[in-house]
C-alpha cells in the first residue's frame, strides 16, 4: 500500500537542502565555516557538561539575556533557534504566504516555505546581482512575508538603505537574515524601534564558530518572539548549545579577532580568484566568483585534487557564468588555496 496518498500535495517536489561536501584530510572552504574553532571558553563549557546529558536545557533565559545584551535590546526581543533555519520554519508557520525572496539566496527559504504549503515567488536579482527594492517588491507581487538576506548568500553583497527602506516601508512582514553582518560590520537593529514588521535573523555559526552546535536567534518586536514561542518545539536548543553559547558570547575579544583574521582572509582569497577569475567584492566570510570559461564542476575538480574542497554552484537561471563559493579558512589554509590558484 502507498502512503502517498496520505501526503500533503507538493512536499516530494521540494528541492533538497545540498551541504557543502566534507572530506577527512581536505581543507574544507565550502560552508562559511569558522575554521579557526570556538574559544577556548566553549570547549571548557562542553566538558564540564558532559556528566548532565540526562538533563533537559535548562539555560534559555540566560542566553537569551546574553545575546541581548550581545545586540543591544531587549530579553524579549530575542527568540533562540536550533540554527536560524529553525527559525525561519517558525515565521511561515505564524505568518500567511505567499512568501518571496530574491535569487540567487540562501536555498532554505523556498524549502521552509513549501513544507508548509505556501507560494514561493523567486524574484531575480539584477544581472550584476545588486539588489532592486523597488522591482523587487512589483514582482513579488502578493507575497506577505518576505525573505532577504543581507550579505546575500551566495553573492556577499549587502542591501544598500535605499533599496532596503521601501521593502520595509510596504507593510509587508520582512525577514532580514543578517547572518553575515559581523563580517561587514552593517546591521538594520535600530530600524526595529521604526518597522514593527522588520524580523532580523542571526547565527552563532560563523563569527562564534558554533556551526556544529546549531543556535541562532531572532531579533524583533516582542509580538513578534511571543507569535513565534507559539510554535516553537519545546527545548530546541540542547544544553550543549546553550553553554557554548554562554560561554562564547562571554569571550566576545576572541571573536572580534576571528572575523579581522577571516576578513583579511577573504581579501586573500579575492585576491587570488581575480587573476583568473571575475570574484565579487564581498561583505561576507566568503568569495563567490564566475569561473569560466572554466565550468564550476572542473574548478571543483582541480581544487580536489589538491585537497581542497569549495563549494560549486555551476549556472544560475537568468545569468551568464559558471559560479563557486570560496570561504577563506586559517592563514595557512587560505595560502594553500592562493598557491592551488596559480598553479590551475
Amino acid at each position: 500500500m502507498s502512503l502517498k496518498r496520505f501526503m500533503k500535495a507538493g512536499i516530494m517536489g521540494l528541492p533538497d537542502y545540498v551541504p557543502g561536501e566534507y572530506r577527512e584530510g581536505y581543507i574544507k572552504l565550502a560552508s562559511n565555516e569558522n575554521n579557526f574553532g570556538p574559544s577556548p571558553k566553549v570547549t571548557e563549557a562542553l566538558r564540564a557538561l558532559s556528566d548532565k546529558t540526562h538533563l533537559y536545557p535548562y539555560r534559555t533565559e540566560e542566553v537569551r539575556e546574553k545575546v541581548a545584551r550581545y545586540v543591544g535590546v531587549g530579553k524579549d526581543n530575542i527568540i533562540l533557534g536550533n540554527g536560524s533555519d529553525e527559525l525561519m520554519d517558525m515565521l511561515v508557520k505564524v505568518y500567511k504566504g505567499p512568501v518571496a525572496g530574491s535569487y540567487p539566496t540562501f536555498s532554505e527559504y523556498p524549502i521552509v516555505a513549501g513544507a508548509v504549503g505556501a507560494k514561493y515567488v523567486e524574484v531575480k536579482l539584477e544581472d550584476d546581482f545588486t539588489f532592486d527594492g523597488r522591482k523587487f517588491l512589483k514582482k513579488a507581487g502578493k507575497s506577505k512575508l518576505l525573505f532577504l538576506c543581507s550579505p546575500n548568500n551566495p553573492t556577499g553583497l549587502s542591501i544598500p538603505d535605499d533599496e532596503l527602506m521601501p521593502v520595509l516601508d510596504s507593510g509587508k512582514i520582512v525577514v532580514l537574515d543578517e547572518a553575515y553582518f559581523e563580517f561587514s560590520d552593517k546591521t538594520r537593529v535600530k530600524l526595529l524601534a521604526d518597522y514593527e514588521n522588520l524580523i532580523i535573523l542571526r547565527t552563532l555559526s560563523k563569527a562564534f564558530a558554533l556551526a556544529g552546535l546549531r543556535v541562532g536567534y531572532a531579533v524583533a518586536g516582542e509580538g513578534v518572539t511571543r507569535a513565534m514561542l507559539k510554535v516553537k518545539i519545546p527545548f530546541n536548543v540542547s544544553s550543549f548549545a546553550e553553554a557554548a553559547a554562554i560561554a562564547a558570547l562571554d569571550d566576545i575579544p576572541y571573536a572580534t579577532r576571528c572575523v579581522e583574521r577571516i576578513v583579511a582572509g577573504r581579501e586573500r582569497v579575492y585576491s587570488a580568484l581575480s587573476k583568473r577569475f571575475r570574484p565579487l567584492k564581498s561583505d561576507s566570510n566568503f568569495v563567490y566568483a564566475d569561473v569560466s570559461p572554466m565550468t564550476a564542476q572542473g574548478f571543483f575538480d582541480k581544487l580536489i585534487g589538491k585537497r581542497i574542497i569549495v563549494r560549486k554552484f555551476g549556472r544560475f537561471r537568468g545569468f551568464g557564468g559558471e559560479y563557486v563559493r570560496v570561504s577563506p579558512g586559517t592563514e595557512e589554509e587560505t595560502e594553500a588555496f592562493a598557491a592551488a590558484i596559480d598553479s590551475i
